[in-house]
């Protein structure tokens, strides 16, 4: 039995790791998306900054 849950974690391994990393990724566009509403709301006259490539 340890023999089969071992393979079955080796499996496993790659997707998890693929989906930390893409909620890591949605959560970094979540956050940026929440702080440019707020200072929008805060301070309307100033305008956003241009998008910039990270």
């Amino acid at each position: 039995m340890s023999a089969w849950l071992s393979a079955a974690n080796k499996a496993a391994a790659p997707a998890r790791g693929e989906m930390m990393a893409e909620m890591s990724r949605q959560q970094t566009t979540m956050m940026k998306a929440w702080t440019e509403a707020w200072m929008q709301m805060w301070m309307p006259w100033a305008k956003p900054g241009r998008a910039r490539r990270d």
